[in-house]
């Protein structure tokens, strides 16, 4: 039996379940000052990074804390950022946009009680946490490499019901998920790819629970097929606006390799992007796997 063969019921017993054996309150899984220290432990301990301590040695030391002369995990580490920006403004517009009571008006999630829609909108605060935590980590990577962060674009997620806001969440993070599988075999540093794989793995935990959330199975495979760059990009663009001195449209040509500045691909494809969701490109999960299905 599937996940869309479950009774709402059951789901939301579920959601009941997995919320009373975290302690029967509904808190967040890790407050933001909790995220904040598994990021410096990441960066400082975990991934065998130096950070500067706040003296006067630190003060003396100039550079990179670590080599990275070709610039390949700067231009991975940028790819990365460059998704993570999105879903970072993604989830900040969305939690802005709709409160827990739409999520049970919605007919779009398995949630029927206010309860339960307390429970989701909790969980999908928690992943729009994690998404800032991901942001610091990945530019906190850069500028360790010596490199410069790429920054947040401005967004249209075309977010007009809850619906729509599912849809392509389950679709950005299925597409992250491809993505991250995709660039790890070129990330140099083994303390990075680490790092990389910890991000990956709970990017993971999220595309299961919004694609699940939202009624559709959250792991259709048993593998999930990475993502090439080029297609992520331009799954991804017509989701970001362009100011007329651009001189580009969500569907023309983007930037020689679709990182520097997180607004185009290496090829300059874009793809459908129209209602609530977008393209989802190749990889991973619902909305993200094959040769990518279009969020409605």
């Amino acid at each position: 039996m599937t996940v869309n063969e479950h009774s709402n019921d059951e789901r939301s017993g579920g959601i009941d379940a997995a919320d009373n054996d975290s302690g029967g309150s509904r808190r967040r899984f890790l407050s933001r000052s909790a995220i904040a220290g598994s990021v410096l432990l990441a960066l400082g301990g975990g991934a065998g990074l130096l950070l500067a301590q706040e003296d006067d040695d630190a003060e003396a030391q100039e550079g990179p804390l670590f080599d990275d002369e070709e610039g390949t995990d700067v231009d991975v580490l940028n790819y990365a950022l460059t998704l993570k920006h999105l879903e970072n403004a993604f989830y900040r517009t969305g939690l802005e946009t709709f409160d827990p009571a739409d999520f049970v008006e919605s007919k779009a999630t398995i949630v029927s009680t206010e309860a339960d829609a307390a429970v989701l909108y909790e969980n999908l605060e928690t992943i729009g946490e994690h998404e800032v935590a991901h942001v610091d980590l990945l530019r906190r990577a850069v500028e360790l490499l010596g490199g410069t962060p790429v920054e947040e674009a401005k967004y249209d997620f075309r977010l007009e019901d809850v619906a729509g806001f599912m849809s392509l969440a389950s679709t950005l993070e299925n597409t992250g998920v491809a993505a991250y599988a995709g660039a790890a075999p070129a990330v140099e540093s083994p303390d990075l790819l680490r790092t990389a794989l910890g991000v990956h793995s709970v990017e993971a935990r999220h595309a299961a629970v919004v694609t699940a959330a939202g009624n559709s199975d959250p792991y259709p495979d048993a593998i999930d097929a990475p993502a090439a760059r080029p297609d992520v990009l331009a799954a991804v663009d017509p989701l970001i606006v362009y100011d007329a001195d651009d001189g580009k449209s969500g569907d023309s040509e983007g930037t020689e390799d679709g990182a520097g500045d997180g607004n185009g691909s290496e090829d300059g494809a874009g793809v459908e992007g129209e209602g609530e969701g977008s393209n989802a490109g190749e990889g991973g999960g619902n909305g993200g796997s094959g040769e990518g299905e279009e969020a409605e």
